[in-house]
């Protein structure tokens, strides 16, 4: 921390025209994948707003994976996941730098036909846990990549509605679903870190995935 400098940049404005933040959207999904679905989400500020938004629902953190330090692993980690438990729904909340930084995982997920994957890519157009540069995440099309790397359903939503649906229709789906969700770049200032270690959190969903 302090390291560098405060990013001064100032990114597009197209990058903020978008209704959901991706704390909202983080919520919004957490909300309506099934109860016994795992988690594995990226590193940085998302894992920060799902951890916070479960301490707040006292759903308890067991069902979900953060994968601290790990930038661009959580959805092969998801993969893994969703190959060894495939009665299981697996969910991977991902952010479109993670995403770019390791493009190949969507060429293996493509071709691993997991009717039981869920890769939600929450695309802010920036690199927000860092300082906010820009990423070219709204200059290529996501879905289309993934489509042809072999994922069964494809979209890109902008709505809490449209994601909602989403969701639920991905589960009629033979084979992994990826949906782009478009929110706005920034997060609370107030945002916390979670209070768990790396080690307490993969028991904790070791634990629950023998539930």
């Amino acid at each position: 921390k302090n390291t560098f400098c405060k990013f001064d940049g100032k990114p597009n404005k197209t990058l903020i025209n978008y209704p959901m933040s991706r704390e909202e959207a983080i919520i919004t999904a957490a909300g309506v994948i099934e109860g016994n679905a795992a988690v594995i989400c990226t590193t940085g500020m998302a894992s920060r707003e799902l951890f916070e938004f479960r301490s707040r629902d006292t759903t308890g953190h067991k069902r979900d994976f953060l994968t601290v330090g790990g930038m661009g692993h959580a959805n092969q980690i998801a993969l893994g996941l969703a190959m060894a438990c495939p009665d299981r729904s697996v969910c991977c909340f991902d952010g479109d730098g993670a995403m770019l930084m390791h493009m190949g995982s969507l060429a293996v997920i493509g071709q691993s036909k997991c009717s039981n994957l869920l890769h939600l890519v929450f695309n802010n157009g920036v690199h927000g846990s860092v300082g906010g540069q820009p990423t070219v995440g709204f200059n290529i099309n996501i879905p289309a990549i993934a489509k042809a790397c072999g994922y069964a359903n494809v979209k890109c939503v902008k709505t809490s509605e449209d994601l909602k649906f989403e969701i639920s229709n991905a589960k009629s789906k033979h084979g992994p679903t990826l949906i782009e969700v478009r929110v706005s770049p920034g997060n609370r200032s107030n945002i916390g870190r979670p209070t768990t270690t790396p080690v307490e959190n993969k028991i904790a969903l070791m634990d629950f995935l023998k539930g």
